[in-house]
């Protein structure tokens, strides 16, 4: 589906004016579409810059207005994996800000784009990764139709049988349908981990992060309160903002 020409242009990284979208992906019945416009309600009140937001979606049914949807295509990736999709070619060129669908977004986005603006990716370390760094997939910031080498060398390994699929249990899903890749003696467990080990080295991603404090976990961080600075709360796993019955989540989550 072609989308309409492209709107505004904002300055980020080098000085150039690039164009900001905004993204999430929706696939299967995980979430239902109230998720994406809570999120694209949460983006508008809290990105002051001109952007599009983008839905990766296989069913566009009650998305509101405004969110422009691009359709899945065919593809034999499930869960989380659906994301390295992200990084095939996409009919938006510029500067990609990437969200799940259960965060929390709590105060202004700008400090997630002006930082480190010309890092052609960055995100945030996985709280519990800090002796073997990766990124947490719940906020990315990257250039767009820049780095398919991420999507494109998981092909070539899968179709040259050097990465295998596996599936194992998973109590979040209550079932053995949690997808895993293993090259070698090498295990991936998401997609989060396939996409680290291709954009840095592990002793380079601590060097490519948003601030400091602004992308925060809740089961980590929030559970009481909602820290000082905090501009994204990741609800990873369980419990989802749905489920949690707590007065900053009630004011920002809508």
């Amino acid at each position: 589906m072609a989308l309409p020409p492209a709107g505004t242009l904002v300055p980020i990284g080098s000085g150039d004016a690039l164009e900001l979208a905004v993204l999430c992906v929706k696939w299967g019945t995980k979430y239902s579409a109230d998720y994406v416009n809570r999120l694209r309600n949460m983006v508008s009140r809290n990105l002051p810059l001109a952007h599009r937001f983008l839905c990766l979606t296989d069913d566009s049914t009650g998305l509101q207005p405004g969110i422009e949807v691009l359709p899945f295509p065919q593809t034999d990736l499930e869960y989380c994996w659906n994301k390295l999709l992200l990084f095939d070619p996409l009919p938006v060129d510029g500067v990609g800000l990437f969200f799940d669908l259960d965060v929390v977004i709590t105060g202004d986005l700008t400090p997630l784009l002006a930082t480190r603006r010309d890092d052609p990716f960055i995100g945030v370390v996985d709280w519990y990764r800090r002796d073997d760094p990766q990124y947490n997939a719940s906020v990315m910031r990257f250039h767009l139709n820049r780095h398919r080498y991420v999507i494109q060398s998981f092909r070539r390994k899968l179709a040259e049988g050097r990465l295998v699929k596996y599936r194992e249990w998973d109590a979040y899903l209550g079932s053995r349908d949690k997808v895993v890749y293993w090259e070698g003696d090498r295990r991936y467990g998401g997609d989060q981990e396939w996409t680290s080990r291709q954009v840095y080295g592990p002793a380079e991603i601590g060097s490519h992060c948003f601030p400091a404090g602004t992308v925060m976990s809740y089961k980590k961080h929030g559970r009481r309160k909602l820290p000082g600075g905090c501009r994204v709360m990741v609800f990873h796993g369980a419990p989802k903002p749905h489920e949690v019955d707590i007065p900053y989540v009630t004011q920002h989550w809508r």
